[in-house]
């Protein structure tokens, strides 16, 4: 009988042995669940839509200033008599600011120029952007978010051990003030040339020069237009590729009307003023109107 209670006693040790690992790990499985939901729900709520045509978005830039995120510094997004003005301090830096909704599909216009600095710049539109700040942990991030939500201070040295920021993800369309256009794509930690720099007529160059740009955004399909008139891109036949525009030819590509990707199929839009390595840091962008309309036939008059 002494035998049997030991080992009775012993099996109900190893058991509860085997059920606290479990535990712990069904519990952070939890946590990591509610924050999937908690991230996608936020987005919902912020997703803004429309029937075709709709106005969905609209600033001057005279008020309702918590529509954008706006900083102070060197580096700085603030609105000043009547436009929003980027500025970059550094060379190969950006500065954006951008709605607190998300928006799907969309028609965004606005009229931009840089004021200051280099010709050699970059500045325009940014959207579908998912701030890893704002919009919560997105996998692979989820599961470290989910071990800091349970274990605070061991979730934060294992983020530092393994040297973990969140990062940003989003498109950015970009203009030159001497003449240039490009698409970007920014995911995994990394910014990849979609389509290369092309010298474009269509860009009214020099400083004060005032360019409208428009971004349209139906589903996983982007077009882009420049002053009215569509800008074609430089797309690499290889998806993996890089794109190369040299002498006037797109090599080893194929210039579209059309950019299909289906990375994010939603994310809030804004501006961004960039400085390049060649024509370094000072540039300072500014941008005025900016509306934002459901895409469809009422909104395809690409010269509105």
């Amino acid at each position: 009988m002494a035998a049997a209670a030991i080992a009775s006693e012993t099996a109900k040790g190893a058991s509860s042995g085997c059920r606290l690992p479990l535990l712990c790990f069904a519990l952070l499985i939890a946590l990591v669940g509610s924050n999937l939901l908690y991230a996608w729900l936020a987005r919902q709520e912020k997703l803004v839509i429309g029937a075709p045509g709709d106005l969905l978005f609209a600033a001057a830039f005279d008020g309702f200033l918590d529509d954008w995120t706006l900083y102070d510094g060197r580096q700085h997004a603030a609105i000043l008599g009547g436009e929003l003005e980027l500025a970059v301090n550094a060379a190969q830096k950006a500065a954006w600011s951008t709605t607190q909704h998300n928006f799907g599909d969309f028609d965004m216009r606005v009229t931009a120029r840089a004021v200051a600095g280099p010709v050699d710049n970059a500045f325009g539109i940014v959207f579908r952007l998912n701030d890893a700040r704002r919009d919560g942990c997105d996998l692979p991030a989820i599961v470290l978010c989910g071990l800091e939500t349970l274990l605070p201070l061991a979730g934060a040295a294992i983020r530092q051990t393994m040297g973990f920021v969140p990062a940003n993800r989003y498109y950015a369309f970009l203009l030159s003030s001497d003449g240039f256009y490009s698409l970007w794509q920014a995911k995994a930690g990394s910014t990849r040339l979609r389509s290369a720099w092309i010298a474009s007529p269509q860009i009214r160059q020099g400083l004060d020069a005032e360019n409208a740009i428009r971004v349209i955004g139906a589903g996983s399909s982007f077009r882009f237009f420049i002053n009215g008139l569509p800008a074609l891109l430089c797309l690499p036949d290889d998806p993996d590729g890089l794109s190369t525009y040299y002498a006037g030819d797109c090599v080893d590509g194929t210039m579209s009307e059309v950019f299909v990707d289906d990375s994010f199929s939603a994310g809030a839009l804004g501006l961004i003023a960039q400085s390049t390595a060649s024509g370094g840091g000072g540039v300072v962008a500014r941008f005025d109107n900016a509306l934002v309309y459901a895409p469809g036939e009422r909104s395809e008059d690409a010269r509105l």
